[in-house]
């Protein structure tokens, strides 16, 4: 009975379906979950007999039941049922004596997840060199279809099990990208990353090399897009600003590639694209501490004076707001800075809820007076009672 056709094979990354010649079960449907929750449970462990005990405990030890051993012995007649169209019959798949269940040992079982595990650990080898590691992990990355058994990502037993696979997973494309960098392979760098990211919208190592490689690949804009859709994305979700490394590749993407060129027209339409847009000017942190910096060696010299000013919001306590308030309100915040200020001002988002802007003005007052229209422009804009805004403002010191 154990040949070929009776071979096994059984996904759990991403899905669980098992198939055996041409034959396939799988769950997709919205069909009762107890019964395919104890299938992955006696396929995971398959290496042992499953003891009665256990399983009542784990699948009715929150549940009043006045016949536990009777309610497992029905589970596991639906779990048979599941496994008919699979043309062995069940009892060769499900082995049961008075005390325990288990897995076939007598037909080869081929999981995914084993295979998965095995080529991750061999790509860890030092033994290889650089060309076969990348076959390896390429082949470890398209089995990776998600994470271990999503449907049942919340069970006692699944969660270890699902943190295991997944820490693999993150190492395995942390090391492929790194091999797929060292060849300038930014065409399969992009396809890795969005896979990555599919799986995981979380994956910085993932977002970090699709950015990069849509630069290295010409395709500026899709990165400037992207990292901004990252920025917004740990702001909104996390509460974080962007990492250091994420800050150097920004002023990397950000900057024009260009060659030797003599003529000064060229060069000034290059430098004034994007320069249209009416209102104040954004720009991201590092790109404010520079003008910042610039400023304070301008005064020392000209003697004008400039206020740096900082605008928070909040709720009534001064704490930060939920999150979906909270895009919401700094959305609308950042844009009546914009429409406040004059063109030639310069504003930056500077954490989660707070803006800075560089004020050219004679007086403190004069300050104050702008960030009031700010605040007032904001309120007509989003009227809500349970935000607090406060600003404060301090005269830039020449270096």
């Amino acid at each position: 009975m154990n040949n070929k056709n009776n071979i096994i094979y059984v996904n759990m990354l991403g899905e669980f379906s098992i198939t055996i010649g041409s034959q396939v079960i799988m769950d997709r449907n919205n069909q009762s979950k107890k019964p395919w929750s104890l299938l992955e449970y006696l396929i995971t462990f398959r290496d042992r007999n499953i003891p009665v005990e256990e399983l009542i405990d784990l699948f009715w030890k929150d549940e009043a039941s006045n016949n536990p051993a009777g309610a497992l012995k029905t589970l596991m007649f639906r779990v048979r049922k599941l496994l008919e169209p699979l043309g062995i019959p069940p009892q060769d798949l499900i082995t049961q004596n008075r005390k325990a269940y288990g897995w076939t040992k007598e037909l080869t079982t081929i999981t995914d997840t084993d295979r998965f595990e095995d080529l991750c650990l061999r790509s860890e080898s030092t033994d290889i060199n650089s060309e076969e590691c990348l076959s390896l992990c390429l082949e470890a990355v398209s089995l990776y279809k998600g994470n271990f058994l999503p449907k049942s990502e919340w069970e006692s037993w699944v969660v270890p099990i699902h943190t295991y696979y997944h820490t693999l997973y993150q190492n395995l494309i942390h090391r492929t990208l790194l091999l797929l960098d060292e060849q300038k392979d930014y065409p399969t760098i992009i396809d890795v990353c969005q896979q990555a990211i599919a799986i995981d919208q979380y994956e910085e190592d993932a977002h970090y090399y699709l950015i990069y490689a849509l630069y290295q690949s010409g395709n500026q804009y899709m990165a400037m897009e992207h990292y901004q859709h990252v920025n917004d994305m740990f702001y909104n979700e996390f509460a974080i600003t962007p990492s250091t490394r994420f800050k150097e590749l920004y002023k990397l993407i950000s900057d024009k590639k260009h060659g030797i060129t003599m003529d000064l027209s060229t060069i000034q339409e290059t430098l004034m694209e994007g320069a249209k847009e009416k209102g104040a000017f954004c720009c991201e942190p590092s790109v404010f501490r520079d003008v910042y910096q610039l400023e304070t060696r301008a005064i020392e010299r000209t003697g004008d004076s400039i206020f740096l000013c900082l605008i928070t919001i909040s709720n009534l306590k001064g704490e930060l707001l939920k999150p979906s308030v909270q895009t919401r309100a700094m959305d609308e915040l950042g844009e009546s800075i914009r429409t406040s200020l004059r063109r030639g001002d310069i504003y930056s988002r500077y954490s989660v809820s707070q803006y800075l802007m560089l004020l050219p003005t004679a007086t403190y007052e004069n300050g104050e007076m702008v960030l009031k229209r700010i605040i007032q422009n904001f309120k007509k804009a989003y009227s809500r009672k349970d935000l607090s805004i406060t600003y404060s403002l301090q005269s830039i010191i020449p270096s």
